[in-house]
């Protein structure tokens, strides 16, 4: 069992570690991460749920569920721009940051991993702590010069990443779960304060995991639709298609990305919309986001995503390029042959090695010379309801760099933006109505230890108040046909919409 002893504490705490997990491991076979979520969390801003699932709807070995936070690392927009917020649930901002918080977002992201590394401790769950949330699409501002700013109608935050203080890991494996708290050794407290604090709210986990709860049983409607409203009509997005192919032939862009927002009616709970888009798309990232802006709205992100911007493990990056798809076939023999199709086709072909190429200079900017290599080229990879081609690209991470690093070279992801990047993301601003939010953004985490493991925020509802947002859009090349192309978006909407939709419908059998 992985429990922290009090000699390993005070190892660590001597050894240096900004940032010491301890650990108290049960045994809780019965226990789902729904049901602890519950438990633990129950909503609170600066709460998560992240799960995985893997081809085939296998579900993987761990879940996280994040049951406090220190503070969040928000932003808010004044008259010179998006700068940082720090939202406090107990550690001030100057202890945060230890010294004043940088006024880029993306900086203070840098300031506040850089200020609480630490290192790895073997035999530890993949994930004790860190800074966990979203960094939305706008970030692209800080990172490429775009003169045109679009107006922001989905009213969250740029940005929001907790600084996690407890949380609890569940593997699936061995049945057990993993109740962390973090201790940050910065001088504060002395060691026996922070070990007696450290117990005490590990004791408050327990004790709330330990809590019987009424059965969520419930009346589902498969049948129910979505009923969604388009932010732009179906002809203002096919003549943002052809726009988009006017510049792909002037030799603006070999490929650009446009996409198109879809508002639902929202009645369920954040929670209840996450629990149906988890058994209708169970993806490889899977994520329900509890949060607040720096004026106390609170909202909400639930999101399948099939693809993964970035990830970095013991030093190895990796980035796994998606491009082009087919549904699932109703037999075996179609699903074969739908299979075969996507890979004959030229222009998925050609779309996709254009991505894996763009993906092996994005890595080139943060791995050593010589290590970045493809390791998996055009496979097909199945999930529930759709197959996509996919690649995988890696690369040893450089000392001198960071996981924060490693995002900021691969963001955005070629999936979501185009080639080249620049140009793409101009015509992006020009031809979208409103900013992104949230979609094409990431959702995800970095650890202190310097992991990560950042998912593209697609397949993703934002909920506000009694409204869903909902995003998807289309890779456009030279051949693209207007109207497949809005169709294509409006099938990637389509997964959050129909959860909404029957998370609004279901009907509670008993207490809720």
């Amino acid at each position: 069992m992985t429990t922290t002893s009090r000699a390993d504490f005070d190892a660590a705490v001597a050894d240096g570690h900004r940032v010491v997990p301890v650990l108290r491991e049960l045994f809780a076979d019965g226990e789902t991460p729904v049901g602890v979520y519950r438990k633990v969390a129950a909503g609170r801003p600066g709460t998560f749920l992240l799960e995985s699932a893997e081809q085939g709807g296998i579900w993987s070995r761990w879940s996280f569920v994040g049951a406090g936070a220190r503070g969040v690392l928000s932003q808010a927009r004044d008259t010179d721009g998006d700068r940082a917020v720090w939202i406090d649930y107990g550690l001030p901002v100057d202890r945060a940051f230890g010294a004043p918080m940088p006024r880029e977002p993306l900086a203070a992201v840098a300031e506040l991993y850089a200020r609480w590394r630490t290192p790895p401790v073997e035999g530890h769950p993949p994930l004790t702590g860190g800074l966990v949330g979203f960094i939305g699409w706008e970030a692209v501002r800080q990172l490429e010069h775009l003169p045109e700013v679009p107006i922001a109608e989905v009213p969250v935050p740029g940005q929001a990443l907790a600084f996690v203080s407890e949380l609890i890991a569940l593997d699936h494996r061995t049945g057990t779960a993993t109740l962390i708290a973090a201790v940050l050794n910065d001088g504060e407290e002395t060691s026996d304060v922070a070990w007696r604090d450290a117990q005490s709210r590990l004791d408050v986990l327990q004790d709330a995991l330990a809590q019987p709860t009424p059965a969520e049983l419930a009346d589902v409607d498969l049948t129910v639709r979505a009923e969604p409203r388009a932010r732009v009509e179906a002809a203002a997005y096919q003549d943002a298609v052809v726009r988009s192919k006017d510049f792909i032939r002037d030799g603006d862009v070999f490929q650009v990305v446009i996409s198109q927002r879809f508002d639902h009616e929202l009645t369920a709970s954040p929670l209840e919309v996450y629990r149906v888009l988890r058994a209708l798309n169970p993806s490889p990232y899977m994520y329900l986001l509890s949060l607040e802006s720096d004026s106390g709205e609170p909202y909400s992100i639930v999101g399948s995503s099939p693809e993964a911007l970035v990830k970095v493990q013991r030093g190895r990056v990796f980035t796994h390029p998606i491009a082009g798809s087919r549904p699932r076939g109703e037999s075996p023999e179609r699903d074969l042959e739908l299979a075969e199709e996507l890979l004959a086709d030229p222009k998925e072909q050609a779309e996709h090695l254009m991505l894996v190429d763009l993906a092996r200079n994005d890595l080139s900017r943060v791995c050593a010379a010589g290590t970045v290599e493809v390791t998996e080229f055009m496979q097909v990879e199945r999930f529930s309801h759709i197959m996509h081609l996919v690649s995988s690209v890696e690369g040893d991470l450089r000392a001198d760099r960071t996981a924060v690093d490693a995002f900021r070279a691969t963001f955005p992801a070629g999936t979501l933006s185009g080639a080249p990047k620049p140009r793409a993301l101009e015509i992006i601003d020009e031809l979208e109505v409103a900013q992104r939010g949230v979609y094409g953004g990431v959702v995800g985490y970095f650890d202190l230890a310097g992991d990560a493991d950042l998912a593209i925020a697609i397949r993703t509802a934002t909920l506000v108040g009694d409204t869903a947002y909902v995003q998807a859009g289309a890779g456009l090349v030279a051949d693209s046909d207007p109207v497949s192309e809005h169709v294509e978006a409006q099938n990637k909407a389509a997964a959050p919409l129909r959860a909404v939709a029957i998370a609004n419908a279901m009907r509670r059998i008993g207490r809720s």
